[in-house]
C-alpha cells in the first residue's frame, strides 16, 4: 500500500505543528489514552501512583515520558519515506516493551486514537488525517509480527 508523496508530505508539514508544542501535545494525547484505559497506568511504575486525573499533567515523569513517547514519533516521521526503516524502529519498540507486559492491543489503542487527537489539536484535517491512517495501518504489520516472534 505505501505512502504517497502528498500522504509523507502532510503528515511531515503537520508534525511541525506537533513539533511546537510537543510537550502539551504528548501529555494531551496521554492524558487521553489513560482516561479511555485508567487500568494502563500500571505499565508505567515511574508515575502509576499519581492516578488518572489532571494532576498527573503536573507530574514530571510524566511529562518526561509523553515527551520521550512523542520524539520517538518525531523520529518516525522522519522516515517515513523508508517505512520498512520506520517499521524496524517500531519492531525495537516491541522488543522493549513486550517483556513488561505491553501488548499489542495496547499500542493499537494508542496509535488508533492518533489520527482524531491530531484533527482536534494539531490541524490534521481531510487529506492529513487521512495520511495518518494510512501510516498507522502501513506501520502496524511490522509491530504485529514482531510481537508474534518474541
Amino acid at each position: 500500500m505505501g505512502l504517497t508523496t502528498a500522504q509523507r508530505a502532510a503528515i511531515q508539514n503537520n508534525w511541525a505543528t506537533v513539533n511546537a508544542n510537543m510537550q502539551e501535545m504528548g501529555d494531551a494525547l496521554f492524558m487521553r489514552y489513560l482516561l479511555a484505559n485508567p487500568g494502563d497506568i500500571q505499565f508505567f511504575p515511574k508515575f502509576a501512583s499519581a492516578g488518572v486525573g489532571a494532576q498527573l499533567r503536573s507530574n514530571e515523569a510524566f511529562q518526561e515520558q509523553t515527551l520521550t513517547v512523542f520524539q520517538f514519533l518525531g523520529q518516525i516521521v522522519a522516515k517515513l519515506a523508508d517505512l520498512d526503516a520506520a517499521g524496524k524502529m517500531l519492531q525495537e519498540r516491541v522488543h522493549s516493551h513486550k517483556p513488561r507486559g505491553i501488548t499489542m492491543a495496547q499500542f493499537e489503542r494508542l496509535l488508533d486514537l492518533l489520527p482524531r487527537f491530531l484533527q482536534e489539536n494539531a490541524g490534521a484535517h481531510g487529506p492529513c488525517a487521512d495520511a495518518w491512517r494510512v501510516a498507522i495501518a502501513n506501520l502496524m504489520p511490522y509491530m504485529r509480527s514482531e510481537f508474534k516472534k518474541c
